[in-house]
């Protein structure tokens, strides 16, 4: 039957029968249609199972009704292997529990949808951890790691998922529950002597492994990393005397079984670790390096090309990668405290070559983690470069012996210059396995022509030398067809004799690595994402050409699932707060893709369903400007969308309110304190609620009765002002009508180090109409601001303000205007402008802070890279400053006051509340307004850097 006829309710459907969820809805397939892959497959539908039984039940159902199962985690699959027609089961909404920790056994027992990051931080405590370190390790599940075999970096030292595991557990095809692990003696016997699946799968692997054992020896590969086909090699001895088929379900990409428990091998943690970064002149140079390198013993051994050292210092300004640096091997050493600078001196003599350009060593951990970043984020960095041509997976993971990389290198580069097309290497080059990456546009069919002849031409060279089509990532969509070319017939034979045992009805991932039953087979260049991919032009009000329009910012996701961390950095909040795909940063990007495309039909884009559904609960906080590798800036494509519908539809009452914040805060402060007693009036804020949709349970802030701008007019300069030239403080309307405080202690301070303060007369920045679709509003602010500011910035005179978001702003003009008069590179904030000042010597703190700070930064300081800016300052002056890690505190201009979000804000404030309460300090310090009335509503007090650092020097 078609897959499409499939429904999760009825007496013969899934709801009923289900503790998890079902969700065969239309936007829940288009989310879950891609992956990190150049594919896109529509399922029928996706379950979200909460327990074994679950599975069991998704099982029977798939089989009885003819349908497949596509399992699936983090969703970061580079070769579609988690993409399918049928049912989708998203194993990391539930599944994901550490069922038991065995510290002296060095065991650990979890569930598939338990993340890797997540695992290890529950480890650190017993000094141990599971060593395959992929580099989504933040956002991959182990369940994911085990069907791909994953790898990462210390495979050199550690190996691979696959030598990590020792006990599987799965539900097989006829729903029975089957436990894998090494049997051997009479256990393997009696195993094989069971009238049931398992004793089926264990006959079948065992006589296979004895009956071809010289054509095994012959055909595997003799590589370190090994992802292709089915592992017949390490299952079973060629005698029959055991058999471990965990290690056949290790790599097998869910086409045998779905995993649902699975018990790993642990390792101890290292005393320390070093690193270096060691740059050479071009590739070549650095793959040949490769050999002497793993002579010292390494621990990891990673390559990375001139294009990913490009983008990692112009995107992130790693001011560490030399312009000569053609590309660099990452080599890191495990050693002890004592040893850690010797070790790693060995490790880089060894490296060293003729053609080596510099060294960039680290050997405490913030350094190294520094140095790791640009490794990690290879893969979707490459993807920041704009238009419609994007690096590729699909030659990106074959694995030689280490010696062979150069020459390996030499003849893929040859292939690619025969078909004119540029690419990036990066990859695991310690275990021969290097990701090449070509330039292309899939929405053209000459593009689609060169992806089949560079796939078959680059993997006919891996053969010819001995490697193996996949070290890491599995075999998927990308490279099932040339397994038989790899194998040889007879084990291929071999491999569909093992499908067809575990999974004789092809419920399981059909079509992959084998074909199914009626002999179909996947193919590198179908149901490609872009094949039929036709975007309609959008006339947008914001300036896209930097990303060479909107619908190439909106292509710019890879789907690398980066934007389902849960900790460290800002994004993405509100996925961090709900876990539903949908608000993350990849689900928005897919949805966005689809509705220019015409997949949601016509005017999709500018629905109330799609606002609502999609970009409602975004709160353009930035984060992912930065954060997301790829640099899909959600906030700007809001704004954008916002905008078209407003064309259609006219801004509500209530956008068009948030949206002139400072028109409303400057009638607050000339009517206060009457103003301030209509906002805490009861029926009052009844009606608010009900006409405005200003939720009545918030606290609205307060009017000044005396604004800032009156302050400062009123006031005579302290006797320093002007020593060390002027700044042009930009009177935000935060500062300016409801915390003068802030302005205060700011001039105060800027005043007494020298600095004579100049406050213009300006009108918004424009952030707020940014936040609510206005962009007409917002550019008419800024071309009366420029108008104003460029005159500083022609007389370089530094523009400077206290609100991040407001500063952010004013950097981003280019984006509404064509003449900025230098006013985005002139903005800055007053941490930032003063850190800069002390780094370079031009001007020196007191000591005098005697308090611990608990720090939340604002998250579009993040995005803007400013954060560390009042962490540094606040130090200087002697404070004990404890950087809290939390994402956006929730309320985000006015999206905290909204009806419909405040459950949302209030859930990141409270999570926020407990990790500053975990920080126990005396004082609580934020750089933004709207954190600042977020904490005031948890009940917390908070400081403006700015005060606390007036407190000692002014």
């Amino acid at each position: 039957m078609s897959t499409d006829d499939v429904s999760p309710s009825g007496p013969d459907g899934l709801a009923g029968q289900l503790d998890g969820e079902a969700d065969f809805g239309d936007t829940t397939r288009t989310l879950y249609a891609t992956d990190a892959s150049i594919y896109a497959v529509r399922p029928s539908g996706v379950v979200f199972p909460r327990h074994r039984d679950d599975v069991r039940h998704v099982v029977d159902f798939a089989r009885d009704h003819d349908v497949s199962i596509t399992a699936r985690g983090a969703g970061s699959s580079l070769t579609g292997n988690a993409v399918g027609e049928g049912i989708v089961l998203d194993c990391e909404r539930y599944l994901d529990e550490i069922v038991a920790i065995d510290a002296d056994a060095e065991t650990v027992t979890v569930q598939p949808g338990v993340v890797l990051d997540d695992l290890n931080a529950a480890l650190e405590p017993h000094d141990l951890y599971f060593p395959p370190d992929p580099s989504t390790s933040s956002t991959c599940t182990l369940g994911g790691m085990v069907a791909n075999d994953a790898a990462g970096p210390h495979s050199v030292r550690h190996g691979t998922t696959r030598d990590n595991v020792r006990r599987v557990e799965c539900v097989l095809a006829d729903g029975s529950v089957a436990e894998f692990r090494r049997r051997d003696g009479a256990d393997l016997r009696a195993t094989l002597d069971r009238d049931d699946r398992l004793g089926e799968v264990h006959e079948v692997v065992t006589d296979l492994a004895a009956a071809h054992a010289d054509e095994i020896d012959a055909k595997y590969p003799t590589v370190d990393r090994n992802s292709s086909g089915y592992d017949l090699e390490t299952s079973a001895s060629p005698d029959g005397e055991w058999a471990d088929l965990s290690r056949l379900i290790v790599g097998s990409e869910g086409t045998l079984g779905v995993v649902t428990e699975v018990t790993l091998d642990l390792t101890p943690r290292p005393e320390t670790r070093a690193a270096a970064l060691v740059f050479y002149d071009d590739v070549y140079a650095a793959a040949g390096a490769v050999s002497p390198a793993l002579d010292a013993d390494p621990s990891a051994v990673e390559l990375v090309d001139d294009a990913v050292l490009g983008y990692a210092r112009d995107a992130w300004g790693f001011d560490i990668v030399p312009d000569a640096a053609g590309a660099a091997l990452l080599i890191e050493v495990e050693t002890t405290n004592a040893d850690a600078a010797a070790d790693l001196d060995t490790a880089v003599a060894a490296a060293r070559t003729e053609a080596t350009v510099s060294v960039e060593r680290a050997v405490d951990d913030a350094a190294q983690e520094r140095l790791w970043t640009v490794r990690k984020a290879s893969n979707p960095l490459l993807n920041r470069r704009s238009g419609d041509e994007q690096a590729l997976s699909f030659v990106e993971d074959a694995a030689l012996p280490p010696a062979r990389l150069p020459e390996y290198l030499r003849r893929v580069g040859d292939v690619l210059r025969a078909h004119d097309l540029d690419a990036s290497v990066f990859g695991h080059a310690g275990q021969g396995v290097l990701h090449v990456k070509p330039f292309l546009n899939l929405q053209t069919e000459a593009d689609r022509e060169r992806l089949r002849s560079v796939s078959e031409r680059v993997h006919e060279i891996v053969l010819e030398m001995g490697g193996c089509l996949s070290g890491e990532h599995g075999d998927g969509r990308l490279r099932s067809a040339y397994i038989r070319e790899m194998y040889g017939a007879e084990l291929y034979d071999a491999f569909v004799t093992v499908k067809r045992a575990f999974d004789p009805d092809d419920v399981f991932n059909p079509a992959k690595v084998v074909p199914t039953s009626d002999g179909e087979l996947v193919a590198v260049d179908e149901q490609l994402r872009y094949e039929e991919y036709d975007p309609t032009a959008i006339e947008t009000a914001l300036d896209f050409s930097a990303e060479e329009g909107f619908d190439s910012l909106v292509e710019q996701c890879n789907g690398c699932s980066k934007c389902r961390t849960e900790t460290g950095g800002v994004m993405c909040p509100s996925y961090r707060a709900t876990g539903e795909e949908i608000t993350s940063t990849r689900g928005r990007a897919n949805m966005l893709r689809a509705a220019i495309d015409g997949e949601l039909g016509p005017d999709a884009l500018t629905s109330d369903e799609f606002e609502s559904a999609v970009l409602d609960e975004c709160l353009a906080c930035k984060a992912c400007e930065t954060e997301c590798p790829t640099g899909v800036d959600m906030a700007k494509l809001k704004t954008e969308v916002k905008q078209q519908k407003h064309l259609e539809d006219g801004p509500s009452l209530r956008a068009r309110l948030f949206g002139n914040v400072r028109t409303l805060n400057r009638v607050g402060t000339a009517l206060a304190p009457l103003a301030n007693r209509l906002t805490e009036f009861g029926p009052g804020r009844v009606v608010a609620e009900k006409v405005l949709g200003i939720d009545r349970r918030r606290d609205l802030p307060s009017f000044a009765t005396e604004s800032f701008l009156e302050w400062f007019a009123a006031r005579s300069p302290e006797p320093a002002a002007g020593e060390r030239g002027t700044v042009a403080l930009f009177p935000d309307c935060y500062t300016t009508y409801n915390h003068p405080d802030v302005g205060r202690a700011t001039v105060r301070l800027l005043e007494s180090l020298g600095y004579a303060v100049d406050v213009p007369t300006v009108d918004c920045c424009g952030r707020a109409a940014l936040s609510q679709g206005l962009v007409e509003t917002a550019r008419t602010h800024a071309e009366t601001n420029v108008a104003t500011l460029a005159t500083y910035a022609d007389r370089d005179v530094p523009i400077v303000g206290v609100e991040p978001s407001c500063v952010s702003a004013l950097a981003e003009y280019d984006d509404l205007l064509e003449y900025v008069g230098g006013v985005p590179e002139a903005s800055r904030t007053v941490a930032g402008f003063l850190r800069d000042a002390v780094a370079d010597g031009e001007l020196s703190l007191p000591t005098g802070g005697d308090a611990t700070v608990a720090f939340h930064g604002h998250c579009h300081a993040s995005a803007k890279g400013w954060d560390a800016a009042p962490v540094e300052l606040l130090d200087a002056v002697g404070y004990d400053v404890r950087p809290v890690d939390a994402t956006c505190c929730g309320m985000a201009g006015a999206f905290g006051y909204e009806t419909e979000h405040y459950d949302l804000s209030t859930t990141l404030g409270a999570e926020l509340e407990t990790k500053i309460d975990a920080a126990d300090a005396d004082l609580v310090a934020a750089s933004g307004a709207s954190c600042s009335q977020q904490l005031s509503d948890c009940d917390v007090v908070t400081h403006h850097p700015m005060e606390l650092l007036a407190e000692v020097v002014a």
